[in-house]
């Protein structure tokens, strides 16, 4: 005879009938007992006596770690906006001088890291006029009936300072004039890819010019201009498939 054996709780019900009938039922046979308990304990459709699975504190220690570096992640970009929100309110507090004697004390009174700022800030009005007032500064601190050692070394040092950091801001303005112009002339182009053809051809695709480019591109995506970000993203790839590695 083959048995059949029904789910665990209508096996159950049907136990429960046979012993309210009969309070003395008949031993089970040993092989029927056995299919009963596999039935019983094999059907287990939520997974609860499934065999443990390996890993689970490796899983939640590397989950604990993505959240920890997350977590980590924001705070140093809040600290990083925070810091950057103090310092262009600082800035934005201090108003440079038109008046060239001013703008002189203005400079002693700036912090060391920032003065390339103030030097890019102001950079119109250090012309020459300017440094002829401040030799004129240098001179009457230094042969003043008492002599400020001190004042005439910060305006020598100040003055030195000015002329280097002028000739750097200068040059870094000539270098980056070029690659503006030919991003200008790429941009305006109404077949673009002809014009960086022809650009490739006259050798006037450089590092400059895609890093240019890369910049505007993450500048405009950081001022929420998604449009603009992918367009020049796209015409900046466009351009580096045209830049020779030397």
């Amino acid at each position: 005879m083959r048995w059949t054996l029904s789910p665990p709780t209508a096996l159950f019900s049907r136990w429960r009938l046979v012993a309210h009938k009969n309070p003395h039922p008949p031993s089970i046979h040993p092989s029927i007992r056995l299919s009963l308990a596999r039935a019983l304990f094999t059907q287990d459709p939520e997974g609860i006596l499934a065999a443990p699975q390996g890993g689970h504190i490796q899983r939640r220690t590397f989950q604990k770690q993505v959240a920890e570096s997350e977590e980590m992640a924001e705070r140093v970009e809040a600290e990083r906006q925070k810091a950057r929100e103090a310092l262009m309110a600082k800035r934005a507090a201090r108003s440079p001088p038109s008046e060239a004697r001013a703008l002189v004390e203005y400079f002693l009174e700036t912090e060391a890291d920032e003065l390339e700022y103030e030097v890019a800030r102001t950079r119109p009005a250090l012309s020459e006029d300017f440094f002829k007032e401040l030799d004129a500064e240098v001179g009457t601190a230094r042969f003043a009936k008492v002599v400020n050692e001190d004042r005439v070394a910060e305006l020598e040092m100040l003055r030195d300072f000015l002329k280097q950091a002028i000739a750097a801001f200068d040059a870094q303005a000539a270098a980056l004039a070029a690659p503006a112009e030919r991003m200008r002339k790429l941009l305006t182009a109404k077949d673009k890819r002809a014009t960086l053809l022809e650009m490739a051809g006259a050798n006037e695709i450089d590092k400059e010019l895609v890093a240019l480019l890369d910049t505007n591109a993450k500048a405009a995506k950081s001022a929420g201009q998604e449009e603009a970000a992918e367009f020049l993203g796209k015409v900046r790839d466009a351009a580096r498939k045209f830049l020779i590695s030397v």
